[in-house]
């Protein structure tokens, strides 16, 4: 038993002497509170900087992927440009039309012409939805009546076209269909009172050599108006005596105001209308002839019925009479309050327009003999020829608007859903214009693209 309790005791002394054992063993290996500072400070200083790479590295890795993001992008671009065809791509150059040159006097000189060059005779303005005239005649063939308007090989017309042509202001054509010659000449002419473009005249003189055929002996020539943006056209006072009144129509626009049409002849004519109201003027030849087969079934008349649809932005005007006839149409805008409308139509109507033809006429002879200088060296015959030349290609200029398409070839990567492309992404408007200095090469020749 006391062995027992020595070990005891000696246990408990030894356990007591670990004890301080460890604790001095603990203060050894504590650190001082200088060290732990300088320790704390070395590893806020590691955090900091590890912080500012991961913000450098998300920086660089950003910057990366946009270059890598930007490289593919164009690399595919380039792709698709190689596909696309080049005839779609729009010039880099700015609108002609918008330049200053072509502004002003310039540009209101060409407003209204015979830019219409798919209808035997037609006149309209420089502008997308225009107020259109233009010209029809029943001609004979074989015994039958048939309408002209659209210029096409089947009417089998031995001579049409322009003789003389400057472009601008003064045109003359002729046409030769069977017996009966027609010719055509437009002036246009700016006056005190007019509205933007000026105003213009049409004469219209019809000779036929079927003297021994009774349809022969009457002319039938369908002269109409049609406002393409849907205007309505009113008729005159009193329509059908055209000798006490003169005006067939008359409107409102606001590109040129308001305007009237009138009728001026010596030769006794009878008149006789129709108005339509329709959006498109593309098979107005056909809307004139069931009219006209109408009234030859029900009353054996050939004539236009006389009627009047509800805000018509059509009119047709047959303006019959026995042959050889002779008739002048004058269009005046701006026809407000002391616009001086009597005198203007007397200027552009009779012997004043006689005149002024016969004027425009030398003017374009001695122009065309100035420029080219053929006297001495073609005959008459030859000269006439090239003065009808000029004149066609001149008189044949058209105002066109809209976008062209292209055709897909079927082996194309162009992604299309249908067969063809838009040519230029956006609308525009062309005019094919020829400036009238008459050089000898053409070269004087312009193409003026508004888009």
């Amino acid at each position: 038993m006391t062995g027992g309790g020595r070990r005891s005791a000696r246990t408990r002394a030894k356990s007591s002497n670990d004890v301080n054992e460890d604790d001095d063993a603990f203060n050894k290996a504590k650190p001082s509170p200088k060290l732990r500072r300088v320790k704390t400070k070395d590893h806020g200083n590691a955090l900091r900087i590890l912080n500012a790479d991961l913000k450098t590295m998300l920086f660089i890795g950003i910057v990366s992927a946009l270059i890598v993001f930007f490289f593919a992008n164009h690399l595919i671009s380039s792709a698709e440009e190689a596909r696309r065809p080049r005839v779609v791509t729009p010039l880099p150059a700015p609108r002609i039309m918008d330049l200053p040159q072509f502004q002003g006097e310039h540009k209101e000189s060409l407003y209204w012409g015979t830019y219409r060059p798919h209808v035997y005779f037609g006149i309209r303005a420089r502008t997308p939805r225009s107020l259109v005239a233009g010209l029809m005649w029943i001609g004979i063939k074989d015994g039958r009546y048939a309408i002209r308007h659209v210029c096409q090989d089947s009417d089998e017309l031995s001579t049409y076209g322009w003789t003389s042509h400057n472009g601008r202001d003064f045109g003359h054509q002729v046409l030769v269909d069977q017996d009966m010659t027609l010719s055509t000449s437009f002036l246009k002419h700016k006056q005190d009172g007019s509205g933007y473009g000026g105003d213009w005249a049409v004469r219209i003189n019809v000779r036929s050599q079927g003297w021994n055929d009774e349809m022969q002996k009457n002319g039938h020539l369908f002269f109409y108006l049609a406002d393409e943006d849907g205007n309505t056209l009113s008729l005159g006072r009193d329509i059908l005596d055209i000798h006490e009144d003169s005006l067939l129509a008359s409107g409102l626009r606001t590109d040129i105001g308001e305007w009237q049409l009138h009728l001026k002849s010596k030769a006794d004519l009878e008149v006789h209308y129709s108005g339509l109201r329709t959006p498109y003027i593309h098979n107005l030849s056909d809307l004139v002839q069931e009219n006209l087969a109408s009234q030859l079934i029900r009353f054996n008349r050939l004539q236009l019925p006389d009627i009047y649809q509800s805000s018509s932005n059509i009119l047709v005007f047959q303006i019959s009479g026995r042959i050889p006839l002779e008739t002048d149409i004058v269009f005046v805008s701006g026809t407000g309050k002391n616009s001086r409308v009597e005198e203007r139509i007397n200027n552009l109507a009779g012997v004043s327009l006689t005149n002024q033809l016969n004027k425009k006429q030398r003017e374009f002879d001695a122009k065309f003999a100035n420029c080219f200088q053929l006297a001495d060296k073609l005959d008459s015959n030859s000269i006439h020829v090239g003065k009808a030349a000029i004149g066609n290609m001149l008189g044949g200029i058209g105002y066109f608007y809209g976008q062209s398409k292209i055709s897909v070839p079927k082996n194309s990567n162009v992604k299309s859903h249908d067969d063809f492309l838009l040519y230029w992404p956006l609308s525009y408007t062309q005019l094919f214009q020829v400036d009238h200095s008459f050089q000898g090469d053409f070269s004087g020749m312009k193409v003026f693209i508004n888009y």
